[in-house]
């Protein structure tokens, strides 16, 4: 017989085995001292749990570690207050800027207006800008890898077949190891 196994030594321990298997360990545990030591390691680790006092759970301990968990939903009575103490906050602010500001209710109303096109126009031109910031940048890199690709190609003619694979091996290993170690970098602020 083999040694035996983790689950073996918990079901022989435990009195689970059939009669035949039971008799067969006790076989193999007269011949085997590591099994032997395993076994009695195991019994010693089984009889010092059932020593240990039972542990008292709170009656909330399940809630609170679902509620840890899955944060608590917000009610729709809860998002109602909290929009209209914001929107109360906005109309009490509009009337502390017109009280100061000495202008006419109409006048701020139109330099409000003039200020949200203003801004909506300016947010406008970043995004386009920054669209056509993105399509240019994929331009280049795009035009840079077929620069790259093609001096490959013109390269292949002028290298050995082994020297080409020797450089595809090193390229593989070192992008290998160069986003393992970017992985590392990124996961390292992760742990606690």
């Amino acid at each position: 017989m083999n040694c035996l196994h983790l689950d073996q030594i918990y079901l022989f321990l435990e009195g689970e085995l059939s009669p035949e298997e039971n008799r067969s360990v006790k076989k193999h545990l007269s011949s085997c001292g590591r099994c032997r030591n395993a076994v009695q390691e195991r019994r010693l680790l089984i009889e010092a749990s059932q020593s240990l006092p039972n542990l008292e759970i709170p009656q909330d301990f399940t809630q609170r570690i679902l509620d840890s968990i899955f944060p608590k939903r917000i009610s729709l009575r809860e998002w109602a207050i909290a929009a209209s103490v914001g929107l109360s906050s906005a109309v009490l602010a509009f009337f502390i800027i017109y009280l100061l500001s000495g202008q006419t209710l109409t006048d701020l109303f139109i330099h409000l207006n003039q200020t949200v096109l203003t801004l909506f126009e300016n947010i406008v031109v970043v995004l386009i800008k920054a669209a056509k910031l993105v399509y240019v940048g994929f331009l280049v890199i795009f035009k840079i890898a077929s620069l790259i690709i093609t001096g490959l190609g013109s390269i292949t003619t002028i290298l050995s077949p082994q020297f080409q694979i020797g450089l595809i091996a090193f390229t593989v290993i070192v992008s290998a190891l160069l986003l393992f170690g970017i992985k590392r970098k990124l996961l390292a602020g992760e742990k606690v």
